[in-house]
């Protein structure tokens, strides 16, 4: 790729469609197209979006700090070819190589009943093997439970034409709960791309993790968290957090939202997660909330702070709290607890499990003291309210 630079300042990327499909991650059709970013040399495949219609590409991930142009670069300006000067010639053009002709639309098949009904079966298999698998030790060295991971629907993958071998098998779900396709997610930070997507092509749709948790909290009535990721929504499940779903990049489409009375967007903390908070802001006609700036105190993410502190942020359990829907997965408790520290937490939390308004009051104070505990306080106090919501909804069962 030809780095341009503008004269008022605008970095832009020029690149030939063939560098753009060789990419990692490529997958496209003749109009749009996704890949791994490779300004940041990003390990998600979808963090770039290419529109080969109107030649332009830009990354989520990234921001408005560039943007990839599909052709030559004007005749005036500076350029770098993989971080040197150049001159502006005919070896530039042949650096970029000859422009294709302009790509026909192929519409995106529809999805494949019989594919469907293939990952199933083949869902069932992987999700029997994740137990004592590679993913579930991963996943676990995360903080999420196997009842959490069971719950999603995850899976051990050991090898497959799609997803590759030795992965973790991640369920896309759509509003209603009904399986869409899936993604393979690497099992460590090297990997590229960190997750291989069925795709459509094969009879596929990239959709959400935990889908159906839309139409849950539109039937009881209760707020909704928007996450990025799968490790986002395990962490807020396993924090006792039921209505919460990841949006995979895909685009947001208004009417999923229809009926549901609040949501909190949960996103990532770079600036790339508050431009998708105020693109949802000006999309979808439903009341909304979001962190802070400093919520989560310097984690990239809900997942990342779940696993550092063994809870979630206090403005997450706030915003999702109120008359919610209580868990059926008893919460782990935190690793690292003292002795003494995990013991009172469960005594206090089968105290207050009798107790609505006592539990309130706990909460309520909590989030007013938060900033005075310690961090295994923070953890004991945090798993005592998800402890004494589990039990509080077993008491309501019989």
């Amino acid at each position: 790729m030809i780095e341009y630079t503008s004269r008022a300042g605008k970095t832009i990327y020029y690149a030939s469609p063939q560098e753009l499909e060789a990419l990692p991650g490529y997958r496209g059709n003749g109009h749009k197209g996704r890949a791994c970013c490779p300004i940041h040399n990003s390990d998600n495949p979808t963090t770039l979006a290419i529109d080969w219609g109107t030649g332009w590409a830009s990354c989520f991930a990234c921001g408005d700090a560039f943007s990839i142009r599909v052709g030559d670069p004007p005749s005036t300006g500076t350029y770098k070819h993989n971080g040197s000067p150049v001159q502006r010639s005919e070896s530039l053009q042949n650096a970029l190589g000859r422009t294709q002709p302009p790509k026909t639309t192929t519409p995106t098949p529809e999805p494949d009943p019989a594919a469907l009904e293939r990952l199933h079966s083949l869902a069932a298999v992987w999700a029997s093997a994740y137990v004592d698998s590679p993913a579930a030790k991963y996943a676990r060295a995360r903080g999420i439970p196997d009842p959490v991971a069971a719950a999603l629907g995850w899976g051990y993958v050991t090898d497959n034409q799609y997803l590759n071998r030795h992965r973790l098998f991640v369920p896309y779900t759509d509003p209603a709960g009904k399986m869409t396709g899936g993604a393979g997610r690497a099992l460590d930070t090297t990997t590229k791309p960190k997750y291989n997507c069925l795709r459509n092509a094969d009879g596929f749709r990239k959709t959400l993790v935990n889908g159906g948790a839309i139409a849950q909290a539109r039937a009881a009535r209760m707020p909704l968290v928007i996450v990025e990721g799968c490790f986002d929504v395990a962490a807020c499940l396993a924090g006792g957090v039921p209505y919460v779903i990841a949006l995979n990049g895909v685009a947001v489409r208004a009417e999923w939202f229809a009926g549901i009375p609040r949501v909190f967007l949960a996103n990532d903390a770079d600036p790339a997660g508050l431009e998708a908070v105020e693109r949802f802001r000006r999309t979808v006609p439903v009341a909304c909330s979001s962190f802070a700036a400093d919520t989560l105190a310097g984690c990239k993410d809900v997942g990342e702070f779940w696993t550092t502190h063994g809870r979630l942020p206090a403005a997450l359990i706030a915003a999702a709290s109120a008359n919610i829907s209580l868990p059926d997965i008893e919460p782990a408790l935190p690793a690292g607890l003292p002795d003494d520290l995990r013991r009172e937490a469960k005594a206090l939390g089968l105290e207050m499990a009798f107790d609505p308004s006592e539990l309130t009051g706990f909460m309520a104070d909590l989030q007013r003291h938060e900033h005075t505990l310690t961090t295994e306080e923070k953890a004991a106090a945090w798993y005592t309210v998800r402890y004494a919501q589990y039990l509080a909804k077993g008491v309501a069962k019989y």
